[in-house]
């Protein structure tokens, strides 16, 4: 029985998952909370607001990820001079490691992801993905 491309995409994410949660486990990080690493390591010092858009998160869970990241010592908050009841968030040491190891982890699992593509194959896959998420996206706007 052939799978579905339903079915397929969700076996390859959760194939990287498997690949993925020994890294998190080692680092005592969540699902997502990489990814909240990462924008700030590549942004900077940023509001709450400004990592949810940016990771297209909800900003309510990207505000319980950051209270998890804080008390766990990966980032710090600052109160933002321009609205006192907004933080600025950056990234610690602890924080930066953390982000150094996961891009390293990250480059080894597409390595292993695609193995065996060339070139064009990966740009057509990057790209045919994309595309799916801009579905995902119009359709969210739509219903």
């Amino acid at each position: 029985m052939a799978l579905t491309l339903h079915q397929l995409l969700y076996r390859a994410s959760r194939g990287q998952n498997s690949y993925f949660q020994p890294t998190l486990e080692e680092l005592e990080l969540g699902r997502g909370q990489p990814r909240v690493l990462r924008y700030l390591d590549e942004n900077g010092e940023s509001s709450q607001n400004e990592v949810a858009e940016g990771c297209s998160m909800d900003p309510a869970s990207v505000s319980r990820m950051a209270e998890t990241l804080f008390k766990n010592g990966f980032i710090v908050r600052k109160e933002d001079k321009d609205n006192r009841r907004s933080n600025r968030l950056h990234l610690t040491e602890k924080g930066k490691m953390a982000v150094d190891i996961w891009k390293k982890r990250s480059e080894e699992v597409e390595k292993i992801m695609l193995s065996g593509f060339s070139e064009e194959e990966k740009e057509n896959l990057a790209f045919y993905l994309e595309r799916i998420i801009d579905n995902y996206a119009k359709g969210e706007k739509n219903a």
